[in-house]
């Protein structure tokens, strides 16, 4: 029989993206890779063979079987979507694994339910039916049996389960197309609503920033949200991921590196100080989860990231303290005695700031990165040999990652995720890129994989981050630039800064030094400094001018008339900068320098030659932000 099953579990972006916390973002991927594995793992124990992906050896399908050695996984690993055959009854096989995930995903919100909201559902409106409504209706589980995967088009032996009706009352404020569980209607049932969310998110159970004020979840948030503190009855083993770094967090990781090395004493001191006035500020083992931390102990590495910023400290509404009210409306109406406890805590970090001469930036980096063409790549070569590469892939994901101090969040097939620190990001993307294709080199040589990496400042919500991530890796780094490419964004609070795109190869030079990190060591202060701020701005409007655009957009090109040599300008742009900050250089120097810069300046798409005439602006204003980077100046 040459019929294959296919199979295919969603939404991803619906349940994954659609995130308030990191962890958020974690439990989604995970609890997607989990449902993926049980259904595979249903097809197996029927007769079936998985063909694509190579699951041999998946350590979170071999947990779910229940062959359960070494540390638990944490990270998903299995795609949502899979190919497999069977000799006999092929589709009642697919119907058993879709009819599995819905009998897993159910087994999940009952132990949700059960510890979190079956004792305040009394004080919902519906709070009971909602839920159920929610968790039966969520998934879409799709599946086909034929000879190719065009099959799938067809829609013919589709299973569906999916909400297709528009949900009434008040939404939920992660995942805004569903209900919030408490059923009341905010603008004419406000004192209710405030009770119920009130007595769910007071339990003892639960920590208080686990649901902050304000927060009004639906089923499928709140269960993406706990699901790690009930992971054991959930899935039959503990998930130890209940203190998940936050965005703050991952930012502060260059500075807490030098803090550690600098002044820990007064950092640990500083944590006594923060853990008296906050219970709840402690994250016990999430300083493992970081490369270069993962064998330090200081108490300093394990407080919630926003207790390292002194924005953070003085704001009663992100950064509770144990006598803030949980019913302020006003920080000027916290207790006076907590209000100096506040301030005490804020001199002793600007203390740490002073010792190292350095305050953390409040930017960290999202990367996203996925496979190029892979639907043609299976088609034109072996199934099996592709699926293999991917595997190998996939299992070097996470200690490439941590390698690079950061924290995968997903990795199965050729998708990623990860945050990383800002300073380790471009380096961390270029190496994952390296190693996939080096998976590939001796069965498809011209495989390749871009990626969409975001700058964001931590007070941008998530899932605004999640959705940049995606436009870039999709719209530009792939479509626009065709593949085998990264795509930069850098997003202000005030807007977005710059979006630089490049080719793999252009980010190294002939000596496979990394050519940016090599640029922003020369503008930031010191003995090597070479570039002062004000020549980036210069270089930008100079560029704006030579291709008739008064205003060159983050993401825009600056397209110069054929022959046209923008170096002498430049050079001539840069030894004015240098008059007016240090000492002067020959033009021979400032055309070497500025030279540099500009190999990061042209364009660069796959398989087109070098475009000398057409340039970005933004590779610039990227130098410039990652220089500003190291010392908290940029706001």
């Amino acid at each position: 029989m040459n019929d294959k099953i296919y199979f295919s579990l969603g939404p991803v972006q619906g349940f994954v993206a659609q995130s308030r916390r990191t962890r958020d973002l974690w439990s989604g991927s995970f609890l997607l890779s989990y449902l993926a594995g049980c259904a595979i793992n249903d097809v197996i124990s029927k007769g079936g063979k998985i063909e694509i992906p190579d699951v041999h050896d998946d350590t979170l399908l071999n947990w779910i079987k229940g062959s359960r050695d070494g540390e638990a996984p944490i990270i998903g690993s299995i795609p949502n979507r899979f190919e497999a055959s069977a000799d006999i009854n092929p589709k009642d096989i697919a119907s058993s694994a879709a009819d599995v995930v819905q009998l897993k995903w159910e087994k999940i919100a009952e132990a949700v339910w059960n510890e979190f909201v079956a004792g305040v559902a009394e004080e919902g409106k519906g709070t009971k039916e909602i839920w159920d409504r929610q968790v039966k209706n969520f998934w879409e589980i799709s599946w086909v049996v034929g000879s190719d995967i065009s099959a799938m088009n067809s829609r013919k032996n589709w299973r569906i389960s999916s909400h297709l009706e528009d949900e009434p009352g008040d939404h939920c404020t992660m995942m805004g197309d569903w209900q919030e569980l408490s059923g009341f209607i905010r603008s004419k049932e406000r004192i209710k609503q405030n009770r119920f969310w009130n007595r769910l998110s007071q339990q003892h159970k639960i920590g208080r920033l686990d649901i902050r004020e304000g927060e009004r979840l639906c089923a499928l948030a709140l269960i993406k949200r706990l699901f790690p503190k009930v992971s054991e009855k959930a899935i039959g083993w503990e998930v130890e991921t209940t203190n998940w770094p936050s965005t703050p967090y991952v930012a502060a990781i260059p500075w807490l590196e030098r803090v550690i090395d600098a002044a820990s004493k007064e950092a640990n001191d500083f944590a006594v100080l923060v853990l008296n006035a906050a219970e709840d500020a402690e994250r016990k083992g999430i300083s493992r989860q970081i490369g270069s931390f993962s064998n330090k102990s200081e108490p300093f590495l394990n407080l919630d990231g926003n207790f390292f910023f002194e924005n953070e400290i003085m704001d009663c509404k992100r950064t509770p303290l144990d006598g803030t009210p949980t019913s302020l409306k006003k920080c000027e109406e916290e207790p006076e005695d907590t209000k100096e406890t506040r301030k005490k805590l804020k001199i002793q970090l600007s203390r740490i700031a002073e010792k190292t001469g350095s305050r953390p930036a409040p930017f960290y980096a999202m990367l996203l990165m996925d496979g190029d063409n892979m639907g043609k790549l299976m088609g034109e070569h072996k199934g099996e040999s592709i699926s293999k590469a991917l595997s190998i892939f996939t299992k070097n994901v996470r200690e490439i990652v941590r390698e690079h101090n950061g924290v995968t969040i997903y990795a199965g097939g050729d998708d990623v995720l990860a945050m990383l620190p800002l300073t380790r990001a471009i380096g961390c993307a270029l190496s994952l890129s390296q190693k996939y294709e080096k998976c590939f080199e001796k069965i498809v040589p011209e495989a390749t994989i871009s990626a969409g990496l975001v700058f964001s400042h931590y007070h941008i919500p998530l899932s605004s981050v999640m959705s940049e991530a995606h436009n870039i890796l999709d719209d530009v780094a792939k479509d626009q630039n065709g593949r085998g490419s990264i795509a930069v964004s850098v997003l202000k609070t005030s807007g977005k800064y710059c979006q630089w795109t490049a080719t793999w190869n252009r980010l190294t030079d002939g000596e496979g030094k990394m050519r940016i990190d090599e640029l922003v060591s020369k503008v930031q202060e010191g003995p090597q400094k070479q570039f002062s701020i004000s020549f980036f701005y210069g270089m930008r409007d100079d560029l704006a001018i030579l291709s008739g655009d008064q205003i060159l957009k983050p993401g825009s090109y600056a397209k110069l008339v054929e022959g046209l040599d923008p170096l002498p300008l430049l050079a001539a742009e840069y030894m004015k900068s240098r008059e007016r900050t240090v000492s002067r250089v020959s033009r021979q120097e400032a055309e070497e320098r500025v030279g540099t810069l500009l190999e990061l300046s042209y364009r660069s798409r796959k398989s087109q030659d070098l475009e000398k005439n057409v340039l970005s602006p933004d590779a610039a204003m990227l130098i410039k932000f990652l220089s500003q980077s190291t010392d908290g100046g940029i706001e």
